[in-house]
């Protein structure tokens, strides 16, 4: 009889896939030999601090006067910058005649139990994605915010000596790091100063779990435009990170009432995943606050997107909206597929840029008629 059920209670063992789960990536076969960072010193005089970085060029000791693009590339939440530089890389592959001429570097925020990064600013968990401070701890630079980091980066790039041939500068992220850009290209300070300089900065966004948003809407649940969120659900809906109250002190100079205009004037392309949307992913941000924006990452982004649209229609003299969105068909919670992309490829390299045979194909999300 034993052995007569055997057969049943193995079937009856069998567990089922997780609920929603199909947007999650093969993982990548492991490499013979890592790849290799290099120790990049930022920051002012006083308050110098190293990156780990890594980079398609010897930043050290390589001649970059050939150099007429930049490509930075911010990693999501489990910190594998080698991974996003490798996928900037191969699509580079695609496209020798950029690759003579384009600097890829892929900083990486280490948390702050990482090995093999001593003596480097590292951060609690995934404060880096908020641009929090790193952490103060013996051995380690004093505090600096992931947003400075960024700053420290650009500005090292504004140097006509080394980089004399510098034209135009992508920062992109995915994820976690599309959160940290998405953020950054509303608060900086830096973005004018470096455009004055002749580099064009440009920033590309892909599937961030949420946004800051610029005034106290958010997208009604009938999908018929925006409208201030119930406080009574979430107390703390526009609250920093998804909202301007409380901005982190690396905003104070700035003046709330011109962000949406100066963000607004930001050359800025959103990348969604036409796949990621899955309410449950593991990694979606839940709180209320990111909750108010939407279900899944694609509708936050294509809520965000039709509400910057919205809010530069507004007024007797509309707002110049220097942006682009696109839906990437098919492709899920994924750096690869999404930067690959057609769009994506465009967005990092320019217009003319190759993407993989079988890359995804976009469509451009168009404001809603009013």
């Amino acid at each position: 009889m034993a052995a007569s059920l055997a057969p049943l209670a193995a079937r009856a063992q069998t567990p089922l896939p997780d609920p929603y789960d199909y947007d999650e990536t093969v993982p990548a076969p492991k490499r013979a030999a890592p790849l290799r960072w290099q120790a990049v010193e930022l920051g002012r005089p006083g308050h110098r601090y190293k990156m780990p970085v890594y980079a398609n060029r010897k930043l050290d000791r390589d001649d970059l006067r050939d150099i007429r693009q930049v490509i930075v590339v911010i990693h999501g939440v489990k910190r594998d910058a080698d991974r996003y530089y490798e996928t900037v890389d191969e699509l580079l592959a695609r496209n020798p005649a950029r690759a003579r001429d384009t600097l890829i570097l892929a900083p990486r925020y280490s948390g702050s139990i990482d090995s093999g990064f001593g003596g480097m600013a590292a951060w609690r968990k995934a404060s880096w994605e908020d641009g929090e401070d790193s952490v103060q701890a013996a051995g380690r630079p004093a505090p600096v915010s992931a947003f400075q980091v960024l700053d420290d980066l650009l500005r090292s790039l504004d140097d006509r000596k080394r980089l004399p041939a510098l034209a135009g500068i992508a920062l992109a992220g995915h994820s976690a790091g599309a959160q940290l850009v998405q953020r950054y290209a509303v608060l900086n300070n830096v973005d004018g100063p470096l455009r004055r300089d002749g580099l064009a900065l440009r920033y590309v966004i892909a599937n961030p779990s949420s946004y800051l948003y610029l005034t106290n809407e958010r997208p009604r649940a009938d999908g018929k435009g925006y409208a201030p969120y119930e406080r009574g659900i979430c107390p703390t809906y526009n609250q920093y990170k998804y909202g301007t109250d409380k901005l982190p002190s690396y905003a104070r100079e700035t003046d709330e009432s011109r962000l949406f205009v100066r963000y607004a004037a930001r050359d800025v392309t959103y990348l969604l995943g036409g796949a990621d949307n899955n309410p449950e992913h593991r990694l979606l941000d839940k709180t209320c606050g990111a909750e108010a924006q939407g279900a899944t990452r694609l509708a936050r982004g294509v809520g965000y997107a039709q509400y910057e649209y919205a809010l530069a229609a507004r007024g007797a003299k509309p707002v110049a909206l220097h942006r682009r969105a696109y839906e990437v068909a098919g492709v899920g919670h994924d750096n690869k597929g999404m930067f690959g992309s057609v769009c994506g490829a465009r967005a990092l390299l320019g217009e003319d840029a190759q993407a993989a045979d079988g890359a995804a194909p976009c469509e451009a999300i168009a404001p809603r008629a009013r």
